[in-house]
């Protein structure tokens, strides 16, 4: 569960999680517009790939991004405080955290060409979903005892 993990971690960032909208046959997209509350600043993001691992070849399964520019992403695999059990993690944060990213940020789940699979959407138990990750910031004039 991944509060359990953000307890074990130690983590004090609040997290959001973000469905997707479908764009093109097997592209999966999000706002690049993040809201944030008052006093929070944008630190990370991740699109959680929730793949079933009981049929094979899951492993094989590619993420690219298509918008705003076509270019593979990397399985991130390093320890985050999303359980490992709620999918493949794939770090987003420079496509939110960038001024000329445009209005949308796309994936697409593709398969090799050689594959006799048909659709990589058979690996999927749900559409992929976006996590962000927000610090928050101190509020120093209530922590100087005047109040």
């Amino acid at each position: 569960m991944t509060y359990h993990k953000k307890l074990q971690l130690e983590d004090n960032h609040n997290i959001r999680l973000s469905y997707c909208t479908e764009g093109d046959p097997g592209e999966y997209c999000w706002s690049t517009q993040l809201k944030c509350n008052i006093g929070e600043s944008f630190v990370q993001a991740y699109v959680v790939l929730p793949v079933d691992v009981s049929v094979a070849g899951h492993e094989m399964l590619e993420v690219r991004a298509t918008v705003p520019s076509a270019t593979p992403l990397l399985r991130h695999n390093s320890p985050t405080t999303i359980a490992d059990d709620c999918g493949l993690q794939y770090d987003v944060a420079p496509q939110f955290s960038t001024e000329n990213t445009g209005n949308s940020f796309c994936i697409q789940v593709v398969y090799p060409v050689d594959s006799p699979v048909v659709s990589p959407v058979d690996f999927l138990k749900c559409p992929p979903f976006l996590v962000t990750f927000w610090e928050r910031k101190s509020n120093r004039i209530n922590q100087g005892g005047d109040g």
